[in-house]
């Protein structure tokens, strides 16, 4: 059984795929043996050719990286669940597009396997030029997940860490999986930390940042950019604060409302307007899906 299993998507962005790549080879180079299982999830056939090309990357170091393929059109959350059920490692890493290693990652991780934690959040660092610290998040009175401005410098317990780079051992996974189906709720298709993160804080579980545990986000790459996207992402929203609030939340949940009711008039105007209100019928459907899937919304 490896140590740690590293699970990647490519969904058919080729340059992500070559700084995965890229970074990847460097990274079990300088960690040296045994390599690390990484599964690479492509969807559809414009991720399939872009997992090859990361692959290919990696055929100078002693990485065996497997491709797994789901359907085109299918979403983050599914892809990387499809992923964590191939992966056997004692940590399991799993990472979005757009994310990529620093060469010293691996042989960063193997360190911190000795120290408590339930999840490790990496330092991740925003942007195209590496320049903007992030990696640690926390819930708003409106129970949104937003960046902490300035991260600690040392290693400690935080809130939440991101969704670009999740790091979980296996005990937590295999909990998470048996509640949820994976690590994500497949359901929710996108955006599925603010749900794993507050799970995590209600099971009393240990996030730990590590500021030297370093990953890339180049931000841009991958974002929510379709009007289906925009109101499942409300609906996830909604479904999550209904999953794990208490009646003390109902408060923070209508703020988030307005929120995004104002960000959709604010950009979008009428059809903003029809947007948030067509999202409650994706709340209605994914609702029924998970109910369907488990009997029951609430954990």
């Amino acid at each position: 059984m490896p140590d740690i299993s590293l699970v990647t998507v490519t969904f058919g962005d080729e340059l992500s795929a070559t700084r995965v790549g890229t970074g990847l080879e460097a990274a079990q180079r300088s960690a040296g043996d045994p390599p690390v299982e990484v599964i690479v999830v492509a969807v559809g056939p414009d991720g399939r050719a872009a997992a090859e090309q990361l692959v290919g990357l990696t055929k100078l170091s002693s990485l065996k990286p497997e491709i797994v393929e789901v359907e085109a059109g299918a979403g983050f959350a599914r892809a990387a669940n499809v992923g964590v059920a191939k992966a056997s490692g004692d940590i399991v890493v799993v990472a979005k597009p757009e994310v990529s290693f620093h060469q010293r990652f691996l042989k960063r991780l193997r360190t911190e396997a000795a120290e408590r934690w339930d999840f490790l959040a990496p330092a991740v660092r925003e942007g195209e030029d590496g320049k903007v610290p992030a990696g640690v998040t926390k819930r708003t009175r409106a129970h949104r997940l937003v960046p902490v401005d300035n991260p600690p410098t040392q290693p400690q317990a935080v809130t939440s860490g991101s969704g670009a780079c999740v790091i979980v051992r296996r005990h937590v996974l295999d909990r998470r999986t048996a509640e949820v189906g994976g690590l994500f709720e497949e359901a929710f298709d996108t955006a599925g930390e603010l749900d794993l993160f507050w799970w995590a804080e209600k099971e009393g579980l240990v996030v730990r940042y590590v500021p030297t545990l370093m990953v890339g986000n180049a931000v841009g790459q991958y974002v929510i950019e379709t009007a289906d996207e925009r109101r499942q992402a409300m609906a996830n929203y909604r479904l999550t604060v209904w999953k794990h609030g208490e009646r003390k939340d109902a408060t923070g949940w209508l703020l988030g409302e307005a929120a995004f009711i104002s960000e959709e008039v604010g950009g979008g105007g009428l059809s903003g307007l029809m947007r948030y209100v067509t999202s409650w019928r994706d709340t209605v459907r994914s609702a029924q899906g998970i109910r369907k899937k488990r009997g029951k919304l609430r954990g």
